[in-house]
C-alpha cells in the first residue's frame, strides 16, 4: 500500500455510537429539585434573560418553576428569544502577553 493510500485511511473519522437516552431521562412531571443540572440551566437562561430587550422577556418569575416541563418550556422560550434577539455581538478578545 503506497503513502497516499494510507495517509488518506488514517484521517477517516471514528464513527462514535452514541446510545439513546433512556426513557426515565426526561419526566416533564418530576421536581426540579431532584435534577440539579437543569436547575442550574435555567438559572443561566433567566440570566441571559435579563440581557434580551424587554418586548423578548418572559416576565416568568424563575422561583415558580418546579418541575422538568416548566423548566423545558421556559429554557425552549428563553432560546427562541435569544435567536430572535440575534444574540450578542461578537466582542475583540485580546491574547494575554
Amino acid at each position: 500500500m503506497s503513502k497516499a493510500v494510507r495517509s488518506r485511511k488514517s484521517k477517516v473519522a471514528k464513527v462514535i455510537k452514541v446510545p439513546k437516552p433512556a426513557r426515565t431521562a426526561y419526566n416533564p412531571d418530576r421536581p426540579l429539585e431532584k435534577n440539579l443540572l437543569i436547575h442550574a440551566q435555567v438559572r443561566h437562561f433567566n440570566e441571559a434573560e435579563t440581557q434580551l430587550p424587554a418586548h423578548l422577556r418572559t416576565g416568568v418569575d424563575v422561583a415558580t418553576i418546579r418541575t422538568e416541563g416548566q423548566a423545558s418550556h421556559y429554557i425552549r422560550n428563553i432560546t427562541k428569544a435569544l435567536h430572535e434577539s440575534g444574540g450578542r455581538s461578537t466582542q475583540k478578545v485580546e491574547k494575554a502577553t
